[in-house]
């Protein structure tokens, strides 16, 4: 019963606000983002819990709730860009959204082993998505299988409007190997450990576990591993600032590259979301919950 109330409110909040302009979908969605804080204890929690390990021990309780307060803000307005997503052209995703650093891709891809870019829940993933085929590059990416599946069918149908292909990360991942090798880019979040993808790091001062599965990829696959982050503005639209390529380690001893490789990973993981706290959008707890 849950999941169908759960899907139908889904269904409902799609069909009301995803034909609205951006001016009146961002500015209800900032008034639906503070009550979603006021009325969600479980989500008011696990961000609470995610960005006091962010901000540390030196921010007091007023700036972690501040934070978290427009971290929910800006789930919300990420939702009403997936309810609007479809009826944005590729011209005008282009226009909304500025990339600096296309150059490193660009040069990657060249190589003609792929790219795997890893980024994390920042700012709005749906957007950073559509990016590479706004600009003609085949992308391909696993994601998570929620449920209910008519929930999962209904959002995937969302994200696949302008040709992304999505694959279900409980299901064979093989396709991601094949575009690799035709030269594609693979897109892989890494701030959040699920199933037995990941390793314990140290991330913020404490161990947590974030997924090792792209590390690995780029190393067994020659493939250069790029981070991309796609960061929401003040006026909600983007900028995608994209890294230079991480300097694997590739001596032939796997489980010490991996390792090197998660080093890096994690500091540039570190570094962009201590710079925008607000917008790391992470409805799971990262570090056990006490």
């Amino acid at each position: 019963m849950r999941g169908f109330l759960t899907y139908g409110v889904y269904r409902t909040l799609g069909a009301l606000t995803g034909p609205l302009p951006p001016r009146i979908g961002h500015a209800l969605a900032r008034r639906a983002g503070v009550l979603l804080y006021a009325l969600s204890p479980r989500l008011r929690r696990i961000l609470l819990h995610n960005l006091s390990h962010v901000l540390g021990a030196e921010a007091s309780e007023e700036q972690v709730e501040a934070v978290a307060r427009l971290a929910c803000i800006n789930i919300v307005k990420g939702h009403y860009d997936l309810f609007h997503l479809s009826r944005l052209s590729m011209d005008e995703i282009r226009e909304m959204t500025e990339v600096q650093g296309l150059e490193y891709v660009e040069e990657a891809l060249a190589h003609g082993k792929g790219v795997v870019m890893i980024s994390a829940h920042l700012g709005n993933m749906d957007v950073l998505g559509q990016v590479p085929l706004a600009y003609g590059v085949p992308f391909i990416a696993p994601v998570q299988h929620v449920q209910p599946e008519r929930l999962f069918q209904y959002t995937l149908g969302l994200r696949r409007s302008h040709g992304m292909r999505l694959i279900p990360a409980d299901g064979p991942l093989m396709e991601l190997v094949r575009a690799l090798k035709r030269g594609e880019i693979v897109g892989l979040p890494c701030d959040r450990g699920i199933a037995d993808n990941a390793r314990t790091v140290d991330f913020f001062g404490l161990p947590a576990r974030l997924p090792d599965g792209p590390v690995k990829l780029a190393l067994r696959t020659g493939a250069s591993l790029i981070a991309a982050f796609g960061l929401r503005l003040e006026d909600d639209t983007f900028r995608v600032q994209v890294e230079p390529p991480l300097e694997l380690r590739r001596t032939g001893e796997m489980e010490a590259d991996i390792e090197a490789g998660m080093d890096l990973v994690v500091k540039i993981l570190e570094r962009y979301i201590s710079l925008h706290p607000d917008q790391w959008l992470v409805a799971a707890p990262v570090w056990p919950l006490n």
